[in-house]
Formats: C-alpha cells, structure tokens, sequence
C-alpha cells in the first residue's frame, strides 16, 4: 500500500515526538508538596464541575483562569506560580516540567503583555484583553504539553472530503473551503473552542506567530481588529449549515484513524497498512471508545446537575428569596422547589433516554474507516453544490417557526403565573430549564459521536425537539453570556481560589523551610 503522504507525514510527527520526549537532557524540575496540593488538586475538581467544559478544555481554562487572577502578564513570579499550580492541580505530574520553563513561559507572557499594552482597537478593553488572554494561554498550553502538530492530520482528512463536494460558481471559493473544512475538523476532532480556534488560525496561516519579533508583534497591533474579525468571522461561518452538517458525518472514522495513530506512534504504519489489522483495532478503539462514552454521558449528566443545583440555590437564597419576602412578605416554597429541584430531574430524564450507537453502527463504521485508510475516500453521498438558498422560503420558514417559540414559551409563562410565581421565580425557571436543555443537547452530542448514520428520533422525538428547541437556543446563549460574565465564577476565582491558592504557597514554603 501507498500511504497517504500527509497520512504519513502526521505518523512521522509522533516519531519524532517520541524520540524528543526519550532523549532531552537531564535537568531540574518542578517539584511541589504532595501533601498540600492534593487539595489544589480537589479545589480544582470541584472548580471545574462549577464552570460546566469539555474536558479537553480543562488545562488551557486552568491556565487562563490563573492568568487572569494574577493580573500582570509580565512578570517571571506570575510564570513561576502559575507552572507550580498547574502541578498543584495535576495538569501535570510532580518532577516533570523543567525549572526552564518558567523563564519560556515568563517570554510568552512579555511578549503578551506587549501585544495587549500595545494594541489599537475599537473593541472595549474587556474584549481585547479576553481575546489576548486566550492566545495568551493556548500558547502557553501548546509550549507545555506539546502537542502534535495536527496540520498534516487535518489536510489528509480535508483531501478525502473534497473529493466528494463541488461547488457552485456562485458560494464559497476553494481557498475558504479549505478554512472551513478545517475549523470544523478543529471543533468536532479536536474539541477546540473559539480560544483555540482563534490561535491555530493564527498561527496556521502565520508560521512566524509563535516567534513574532517586536516589529511583526507591532504591526499585528495596529491591524489587530481587522484579523481578529475576519479569523471571527470564518469561525462564525462554519456553524450550522449544510457543508458543517456534511462535513460532521466524517468526523467519526478521522476521530478513529487520529486514535489509532496517537495511540499506537510505533506501530502506526504496520496497523495502518494491513486490512486485518487495521479492522481489529478499529473495532477495540470504538468498543473502547464506547465504554467511555457511556461514562462520560453518566459524568457529564452526574456534573450538569451538580452545577445547576450549587448555582441554583445559590442564586434563590441571593435573589429570590429575599425578593419574594420583600415583595409579598413570604416565600412560595412550591416556586421556590420548582425551580431547584425541575431542572436537575429535566437533565437525570434527558440522560436515561440517551441512546448509544450499537454494533450494527460499528460495523459500518470498520468498513468506512478501511476505506478512508487503504483506498483514500469515504464513499458518502457526494455534495454536488453549495448554492445559496430561497431566502423567502427562508423567511417564511423562520417567521413560522418563531410563532411556534414563542407560543410555546407564552403557554409556560401562563402556567407559572397560574401558579402564583413571582417575575423572579419566573424568569429563573426559564434560565435553568433553557441551561439544562442546552447541556442535555450537547451531552447527547456526545453520546452519537460515534454514530455515522443518524438514527430516526420518531413521532415523539420530534415533537419534543420542536418544542425544547427554543430552549435549547436561548441555552446556548445563556451559557455563552454566562462564562462571559459568570458572577459565582468571579466570587470562586478571586474571593474563594485567590486567598485559598496563596495560603498553599504560604504552606509549602514554611514546610520547606
């Protein structure tokens, strides 16, 4: 078999990963107190159940939490502290990053303050420095952790996708294809978010991004708005639309054939090349991978509701407890449990009906991946134009639908009033229920991440999805605004972690003293 060159490429990037990691120089490391960062490492568990993420998105939230608790870019201190939480934490193991790293770290950093200090924008300052600070930490993730380049990995799968779409005159050109096969790729393999996003786009169409010197760096300043909205703006576009949805349908087998080499870098080539092989460890990765599946619906279910029910009576006991006692002078206990205990019981009922895909998809899924491997296509239904849509049938469709929405949201606004709910009670229900319907929807994604033929919801799943579909909109919203200006979030990092973090590092100290 001729393999793929950028199939090849991407085998020959783990090699040489493998070998760096196997013959660096010996050298002092960072090395913490076990004993007292354990509950770093528990602060940290809980920390990350309260801000509901991907779990792949841990390390580089971790890294931008701390920078921006600690405030000031550039100093070497700030470095130095926030390599020994991560380790407090466990983003990495005790004695394993090198003391050198902190002076590496403390260069991304200055380079960072510079760029933020220096920057020309109409954006608000909070835009800018949540923009910077992200590139900020997915730098700094990248530098630590190493990971593979994925450039080969992601052009090998974006080759066997546009063998099947052609498009029209009239849409996308070639060039932005390409930018948009890629940041799906990035979202559904990769589970990057628009951090991430943004800094692989930087960096992928500027090789010089990570060692930009002070002229580049100034220059990136003053255009700063225009490449930050037009990176935005390609995020933007790959949403939901017909190519995304086409494009999702082969994230399956790549997510199966980027296991099987990052898994196996030695031996990569030998089980990519043989039909048995590669068919036998498909099916132990997807069988495996299905296992974790079904945990990580039961924890991501276990997390939703934990998170709903801290943020939740947080909230009454902040809010609406003291506004219905000032406003009729007594709490409506029957408002007051609604409102804690329906979302939780909406996201336990959303999780028991999750289904999992079986061995019937698994089987489809060998074949596909076989062929994807061996013959260099997936044969898919083939996307033979882009052309742009009826915009009035558009509008019709969306001017109906949104009659329906808002039926739906007025008749459960008519039934809390006939329950005597307050404004406050009222607009929380809907704050929880729309979150919940918004968890419950992305872990469901989670669990057909697998699934290479949509499987049919029937009468009642289709009802169901009309009728939660507004909610799961005005969720998303909810969630994007709520991680934008999370005021328990804020209360955790800078009234809970900051005094909490500094009375480790007093502890260590004296102990090592």
């Amino acid at each position: 078999m001729v393999m793929n060159p950028k199939l090849k490429a991407t085998i020959e990037s783990f090699d040489e990963q493998v070998q760096e990691r196997t013959s660096g120089v010996d050298e002092t490391n960072i090395v913490v107190n076990e004993s007292i960062g354990r509950a770093a490492f528990y602060y940290e568990k809980i920390r990350n159940v309260i801000d509901y993420q991907d779990e792949r998105l841990f390390l580089k939230n971790a890294i931008k939490r701390i920078l921006l608790r600690r405030t000031f870019f550039g100093s070497n201190d700030n470095a130095s502290r926030l390599l020994r939480e991560l380790v407090w934490a466990k983003y990495f193991e005790n004695d394993q990053i090198p003391l050198s790293k902190s002076e590496e770290v403390a260069s991304i950093l200055r380079k960072y303050d510079f760029i933020r200090q220096n920057i020309k924008s109409k954006k608000n300052a909070n835009q800018i420095n949540r923009i910077v600070l992200g590139l900020a930490a997915c730098e700094i993730e990248t530098h630590l952790s190493k990971p593979i380049a994925r450039e080969s990995f992601v052009i090998y799968c974006k080759q066997i996708i546009k063998k099947n779409i052609t498009l029209s005159g009239d849409d996308l050109d070639d060039a932005s294809l390409d930018i948009f096969i890629e940041i799906l790729l990035e979202k559904n393999i990769f589970k990057s978010d628009l951090d991430i996003l943004r800094f692989e786009l930087m960096r992928r169409y500027n090789q010089y991004w990570p060692d930009i010197n002070k002229d580049e760096a100034q220059a990136f300043c003053i255009n700063f708005d225009n490449i930050v909205d037009s990176i935005d703006e390609q995020i933007i576009k790959s949403g939901n639309n017909v190519l995304s949805r086409y494009v999702k349908r082969y994230i399956p087998p790549f997510s199966i054939i980027w296991e099987i080499i990052s898994q196996n870098s030695k031996r990569a080539s030998e089980l990519l090349s043989n039909q048995d092989k590669l068919a036998e460890t498909s099916r132990a990765i997807i069988e495996r991978r299905t296992k974790n599946i079904k945990k990580k619906v039961f924890r991501a279910v276990s997390r939703g509701i934990i998170f709903i029910l801290l943020t939740k009576i947080s909230l009454a006991f902040i809010i609406e407890v003291p506004y219905e006692l000032n406003t009729s002078g007594a709490i409506n206990y029957l408002a007051l449990s609604t409102n804690t205990l329906f979302p939780p019981l909406v996201m336990l009922v959303s999780g028991l009906f999750i289904k999992i895909p079986g061995k019937k998809n698994t089987n489809i899924l060998i074949k596909i991946i076989n062929s994807a491997v061996l013959e260099d296509e997936i044969p898919f239904a083939k996307l033979t134009t882009l052309k742009k849509s009826n915009k009035k049938s558009n509008i019709i469709f969306n001017f109906f639908y949104l009659l329906i929405s808002l039926a739906i949201l007025s008749l459960v606004g008519w039934g809390l009033l006939y329950l005597e709910f307050e404004i406050v009670s009222i607009i929380l229900f809907f704050v929880f229920v729309s979150i919940v319907s918004s968890l419950a929807f992305r872990i469901r994604a989670t669990a057909r991440e697998l699934e290479v033929k949509t499987s049919d919801e029937g009468l009642f799943g289709g009802i169901l999805g009309i009728v939660l579909l507004p909610f799961i909109i005005i969720g998303k919203f909810l969630s994007d605004k709520w991680s934008e200006y999370n005021f328990t979030l804020l209360f955790w990092d800078f009234i809970i972690e900051a005094p909490f973090k500094t009375l480790i590092g007093f502890l260590e100290g004296w102990f090592y003293f």
